[in-house]
């Protein structure tokens, strides 16, 4: 099917390395927002660098009209919004989710075919670049060799300036721009932004409740059936901007012996993820520490006893919301939006939320063995948390979103709102 031919959808989705082909937040976000208005008939841009995306991960709805995968040039001086853009079937109205070459190829779909443009940012590009962040949602390396194509990229700071030339340039050509946190709007009026609509994240309710039974632990990475005392779970992309190195030497401090962690997410970074295990092989615990891949979260969490992460950079993380809807607690530093998700509102906090430091192994240690001496902790933290998510639905936020289409000319029907 040709760009012409294709049947022209109500939004253009434009999106980095994520939905349908890879298991993430990003890609939970989309997911919701495309099924929860099944009215709207959608097109997927979907940007990525190096080898074309393999089969999806996620089902794709039937109200998703046309998909079209565009790849990035090995040259990234070489890279055309424009003919990226072009490339696009028609839709009546654009809907880019990063600031980055997906902000680039919205504005200029903008531009060549005067159709509204929404912005959505979660994490902030050049913000990540700046906390250690090797790669963007593409897969496109922004440090080292480019994995597209073996070109020597330029220096962190380099990068850094160049996603805020993005960003800017991307703001300047929404009608509306919305972010996950306020955390968000800080960091875009850096580079002087200061309209972001914030419509936070919403999260799906649990499927079930209790121990899972043998044939749910059957579905898990047999480390779920080892005997543990306390279970500690990293639930995201094994990648150095999460700094899980920090959590496996949290976990190895911990003075419970039969604590464990599990990994539960995507390693597409394999260098990286060798280093975890190495890691847990040079501290004594690689028995204790487990890489799942990819798994049931659902399921993972009604078998943890808490989440940890200790990343370097968020913005309203799906991983800790969606442990607070399963009554699990949580531990995180308080980067972007944790400590409002988490603590903040007045209401009893969800977790614990870390000051940042330069070594946060130490105090995750230290909460960690807080919720591994007291179930009582974790049941009065885990009630807190399951407070906190009920406010939150991803139906809503698609009703939220079907409302802003409406209002910049797209007729968009939602799903009915859940009942009970």
């Amino acid at each position: 099917m040709t760009a012409a031919s294709a049947p022209r959808a109500d939004v253009a989705l434009v999106l980095e390395g994520t939905w349908p082909y890879a298991i993430g937040g990003v890609s939970t976000w989309v997911d919701g927002l495309v099924r929860g208005l099944p009215g709207v008939r959608f097109g997927v841009a979907h940007l990525y660098a190096g080898d074309a995306p393999g089969p999806a991960r996620l089902a794709v709805p039937e109200n998703v009209v046309w998909r079209r995968d565009l790849g990035l040039p090995d040259d990234l001086a070489a890279v055309d919004p424009g003919a990226l853009a072009a490339a696009m079937p028609e839709a009546g109205l654009v809907h880019a989710l990063s600031t980055g070459f997906a902000g680039l190829v919205g504005a200029e779909a903008r531009r060549q075919r005067g159709v509204p443009l929404v912005v959505t940012e979660h994490g902030v590009y050049w913000h990540e670049i700046d906390r250690g962040a090797p790669e963007l949602e593409t897969g496109l390396r922004v440090l080292g060799a480019d994995v597209s194509g073996g070109n020597p990229c330029a220096s962190r700071a380099g990068w850094v300036a160049r996603f805020q030339d993005y960003a800017r340039a991307a703001y300047a050509a929404a009608d509306v721009v919305t972010t996950v946190t306020e955390a968000n709007r800080a960091l875009q009026s850096v580079v002087g932004f200061d309209d972001a609509i914030v419509i936070p994240n919403g999260v799906r309710r649990p499927l079930g409740e209790g121990p899972l039974g043998a044939d749910e632990l059957a579905r898990l990475d047999p480390s779920a059936r080892l005997a543990a005392d306390f279970r500690v779970g990293f639930v995201g992309r094994v990648t150095p901007l999460k700094d899980v190195h920090a959590v496996v030497r949290a976990v190895a401090r911990l003075p419970a012996p039969g604590a464990r962690l599990h990994l539960i997410g995507p390693t597409d970074d394999p260098e990286y993820a060798q280093s975890c295990r190495a890691l847990a092989e040079r501290l004594g615990v690689a028995d204790r520490v487990h890489l799942t891949g990819v798994q049931p979260v659902g399921l993972w969490l009604r078998h943890l006893d808490a989440v940890a992460l200790a990343s370097r950079s968020e913005a309203e993380p799906l991983a800790l919301l969606e442990a607070m809807a399963a009554g699990v607690p949580v531990v995180a530093p308080d980067v972007g939006g944790v400590r409002a998700l988490v603590a903040g509102g007045g209401g009893p906090p969800a977790g614990v939320v870390l000051d940042a430091a330069p070594d946060l192994a130490p105090p995750l240690a230290d909460a960690l063995g807080r919720l591994a001496a007291s179930p009582p902790l974790r049941a009065r933290l885990g009630g807190a948390g399951r407070q906190r998510a009920a406010s939150r639905s991803v139906e809503a936020v698609a009703r939220q979103y079907g409302a802003l289409y409406q209002r910049l000319g797209v007729a968009a029907p939602a799903a009915p709102a859940r009942s009970g």
